[in-house]
């Protein structure tokens, strides 16, 4: 694709929400950096500008309520005949959910999408280690930083999640020394100049400088879908086993299959999803004219967006900060404004007539703690000797709080709390209240902030699907992946392991997903911390209100003990859940468990009465002894008669050995050359086909 082409889509995505985007640019700033960034504000004669932030209260809850109650996808296979590859993708995508960079990438998305209105993370393959011949890809996810700023979706894109889009655009800032480090990174150059090309002012022509003040260079990374026309060849080895291959994927292999044997027995048209991949600068495309194919059929960005709605055919976004902006800004002004008064007016000073303290102004002079005087002297007569008056005659007043200054400072902290608040009752602290009491109070905070676990939902099934349409491409080839339980239990599991069927002979591949298609589904839960805590306290009701000696008292301790956590907890988890396996009320799910579930039934099969054993086992050995001796003696008569036997045929196969290893070494070698003459012409044929199709899509 050309360069130009690509600027020319950007432009139009960028004028497509320039307005919003704006307005949540000054929303990350307003909740982040300073809250007085307005204009007015900044022309007011206030000598004190504080912040009286009320507003990053109400963000932090909200943004703790999506953190205990994260999203849990569920993969459904569109196949029911591979119900095995969707639980083995559960585990596989619990645990890469739990990596540092995966919780990195939902906290700061989230944080985003609370505070502006929009965040987004990216998902991208990478080789496992770095070792030579490693071919083994992991995929990972990357936070996008001031996604609001740096992510432009293709303008027609209309669905939440973005599932429409055909074109995805980042933009990364780099330094000087960092872009050059890049170019030389995917183009294998150190560039002596940077001087890529520059874009016109966004106050011009609306669109994004790449390189802004000489200082910075965005480059982009351009994700381009389109639907792609491919031939899938079905190819069946000498066993019998079936393979489908893309034509575009056989060049690689196509002399590996001839030389195994395999033949093709079908081959069909299809239509098929690609992504490929552009890192451009305004200079040039940096990874080749062609980019790059990635992985999957999505374009692996995830938006997640806090309130979202389509206005007069414009998208717009907003979080928690918009509407609570100018409240806050007049609590700012007021609380500042209140702080003026108390540091600019006079405080209260006595009024004295001259005559009083005619002669002591030094004892006055002195404000305060610096007033040293024991004590201070004031006449008690004028100079005609008339009598002054004893202490001030007046007092200077202190300049007092306007009225409508008290009353609207507590309108304004109400009306922040009114738009941003979660809902959180003065009384949340109270520890009188009941279980009941503080899963009613839960339920009333997460009512409030249920929009933005809502929308985080989407993005969460957005991140499965991609993730699903990846891993099914990448994990082709037999490993050893690391899964979780539901539980948190983290155990490895081998995929693509090829075992014989001990009924059929046939190879069967377990644990493979590749090709194959999921249903994603997902609900708002808790963590498995709060879960376990509200389960054991279910239980603990249930021990109680069971009476001693029924079954089910014992399968509720044993849960109980086995849901236990604590320092120097593990054996009696441990104990909890052998007995439980033993008793048959769990199924074992390792081979060590089944071993040992086998070996405490042989075992309670084997415990009996050692007299009553004793007993038992006297007839049978009489018994034995009896059928040994006749045993013996028929075997030592049939032994003589084959000896006999034997003596005769050695004789007759000496002499029809020597005829029969002619015959089929005559036969094999009549076989061998029927063989190379049935496989050559084979190869030949398949090599014609193959040839055909890729000059076929050459010219197409």
């Amino acid at each position: 694709m050309e360069l130009s082409k690509l600027k020319a889509q950007f432009d139009k995505d960028y004028c497509a929400n320039q307005t919003t985007r704006e307005k949540a640019a000054d929303d990350l700033v307003f909740y982040w950096i300073t809250q007085w960034d307005d204009q007015l504000l900044n022309d007011s004669p206030l000598k004190y500008r504080g912040e009286f932030n009320v507003l990053r209260k109400a963000g932090r809850q909200i943004m703790t309520d999506l953190r205990l109650n994260p999203v849990q996808p569920d993969f459904k296979p569109k196949d029911m005949d591979r119900e095995e590859g969707a639980d083995l993708l559960d585990g596989i995508y619990r645990a890469e959910d739990r990596s540092l960079s995966s919780q990195e990438a939902y906290d700061y998305g989230s944080q985003d999408a609370i505070v502006c209105g929009f965040g987004a993370w990216e998902l991208y393959t990478k080789y496992a280690s770095n070792n030579a011949g490693d071919e083994r890809q992991i995929i990972c996810r990357d936070w996008i930083p001031e996604a609001n700023n740096t992510v432009f979706w293709d303008a027609n894109a209309r669905t939440l999640d973005k599932r429409d889009a055909m074109r995805c655009t980042i933009l990364k800032c780099y330094t000087e020394d960092g872009y050059r480090d890049l170019v030389e990174e995917l183009t294998g150059e150190r560039p002596e100049e940077v001087n890529p090309s520059n874009f016109a002012q966004p106050e011009e022509s609306f669109v994004f400088p790449w390189v802004s003040g000489g200082e910075k260079f965005y480059v982009a990374t351009i994700y381009c879908r389109k639907r792609v026309t491919d031939k899938v060849y079905t190819f069946r080895d000498p066993m019998g086993e079936e393979l489908r291959l893309r034509a575009s994927d056989i060049e690689e292999v196509m002399d590996d299959l001839i030389d195994t044997g395999h033949e093709i027995v079908g081959e069909r048209e299809i239509k098929r999803w690609e992504v490929r991949k552009y890192i451009c600068s305004g200079e040039k495309i940096l990874n080749g004219d062609d980019g790059e194919v990635i992985a999957g059929e999505h374009i692996p960005v995830v938006p997640v967006y806090g309130e979202r709605a389509i206005v007069e055919g414009e998208e717009h976004w907003e979080g928690v900060t918009r509407l609570a902006k100018d409240p806050q800004r007049l609590r700012n002004f007021q609380m500042s404004y209140l702080a003026d008064i108390v540091s600019r007016s006079p405080r209260p000073q006595p009024i004295f007539q001259a005559e009083q303290i005619q002669g002591f102004e030094a004892m006055y002079e002195e404000p305060g703690a610096d007033n040293n005087y024991p004590y201070l002297l004031q006449n008690r007569v004028d100079g005609n000797g008339n009598p002054l008056p004893i202490g001030p005659v007046a007092e200077l007043p202190e300049q007092r709080i306007p009225q409508a200054l008290a009353a609207s400072i507590e309108l304004t902290k109400g009306a922040i709390e009114d738009v941003a608040n979660p809902g959180v009752p003065q009384d949340i602290a109270d520890p009188d209240l009941s279980g009941k009491a503080v899963a009613a109070l839960q339920n009333r905070i997460d009512q409030q902030s249920y929009i933005y676990q809502h929308n985080f939902k989407f993005a969460k099934r957005r991140d499965a699907e991609i993730f699903a349409s990846m891993a099914s491409q990448i994990f082709d080839t037999p490993r050893t992946v690391t899964v979780e339980t539901p539980d948190g239990n983290r155990q490895q599991v081998q995929i693509m392991d090829v075992v014989i069927d001990k009924e059929t002979g046939n190879p069967v591949v377990l644990n493979d997903i590749t090709g194959m298609e999921f249903d994603v589904y997902a609900e708002i839960g808790q963590q498995y911390s709060n879960q376990v805590e509200q389960t054991r306290d279910r239980l603990a009701r249930m021990i109680e209100v069971t009476p001693e000696g029924d079954p089910a008292r014992d399968l509720l301790l044993l849960k109980l003990f086995e849901l236990t956590e604590g320092p120097r907890m593990d054996d009696v988890r441990e104990f909890a859940r052998k007995r439980l396996i033993l008793n048959g009320y769990k199924d074992p799910e390792t081979e060590e468990e089944v071993q040992m579930l086998q070996a405490g039934q042989e075992q309670a099969g084997q415990q009996k009465d050692p007299n009553m054993v004793l007993a038992e086992a006297e007839p049978l050995k009489a018994q034995a002894d009896i059928i040994r001796e006749q045993r013996e003696a028929q075997s030592d008569a049939a032994k003589a008669q084959t000896d006999v036997a034997r003596t005769q045929i050695d004789a007759f196969e000496a002499a029809t050995g020597r005829y029969e290893a002619q015959i089929k070494a005559e036969e094999a070698s009549a076989k061998i050359r029927k063989s190379e003459t049935e496989r050559f012409s084979k190869r030949l044929d398949d090599v014609a086909r193959l040839q055909q199709s890729r000059a076929t899509a050459f010219r197409q």
